[in-house]
């Protein structure tokens, strides 16, 4: 489509270029100031719908983004919505959220507000440890965990305060094979060993290297001798 578009625009500034030196043949003067005319109209032309299409790329692109996010947003709200109201997830959402409720008034922020940030912190953690391997992460999980089971102990039935603490510390424990997944493993170590042949020609490299030496410094010792003596050029 753009290319038809494009040859449609050279077409069209031929045909007036074509007009123009029709129109104004006798006179080069008003040719010449007609050709400009047309080349900055269809400059602009060209530059309007850059602009345009550009424009519209542009807010196509961010409506599509805007309606991305929005769609994962409440789609993962959903999600996190229907897992607190699971009544095997209740057993540890339920004590936790009657726990915030209870000891909210007077704090700044409402009681729905910090259970929405509870909620929401475990599973941005869980990512953080699983994908990133953050040590700083693992390290928070390891007190949302704490935390959390203290406020499901608190908040619980006397009588299933155990089993409730016992599940939560089930579920976390479950959970944290993924945050500490890769944790222990020994990184791989490669040795580089030398080939046979290298290792057999070394000493025949140190040897003639010796031999080079002693030949460059029985050369220096014949070029210090006198010529006169011929004798003492014998360096035997």
């Amino acid at each position: 489509m753009l290319a038809e578009a494009a040859d449609w625009a050279a077409d069209q500034y031929q045909k007036l270029q074509a007009w123009a030196n029709d129109r104004f043949d006798d006179d080069p003067r008003r040719n010449e100031i007609a050709l400009n005319v047309i080349r900055v109209a269809c400059l602009a032309a060209v530059i309007a719908t850059v602009f345009v299409t550009a424009w519209v790329v542009v807010t196509l692109l961010g409506a599509l983004a805007e309606g991305l996010a929005q769609g994962a947003v409440n789609g993962l709200g959903w999600v996190l919505g229907h897992l607190a109201d699971w009544h095997l997830t209740e057993v540890v959402t339920k004590p936790v959220r009657d726990y915030i409720t209870a000891h909210a008034p007077g704090l700044p922020a409402a009681a729905d507000g910090i259970w929405a940030a509870w909620a929401t912190a475990g599973p941005v953690l869980l990512l953080l440890c699983w994908l990133a391997r953050s040590w700083g992460a693992r390290l928070a999980w390891v007190l949302y965990g704490a935390a959390t089971t203290a406020m499901v102990h608190t908040a619980s039935p006397a009588s299933g305060q155990l089993l409730a603490t016992g599940i939560t510390v089930l579920y976390w424990a479950a959970l944290s094979v993924l945050a500490f997944r890769g944790v222990g493993r020994r990184p791989a170590v490669h040795v580089h060993q030398e080939s046979t042949a290298a290792s057999a020609l070394a000493p025949v490299t140190e040897q003639l290297r010796q031999m080079t030496e002693r030949l460059g410094l029985m050369h220096e010792r014949l070029d210090r001798m006198p010529a006169s003596d011929p004798v003492s050029r014998d360096p035997f």
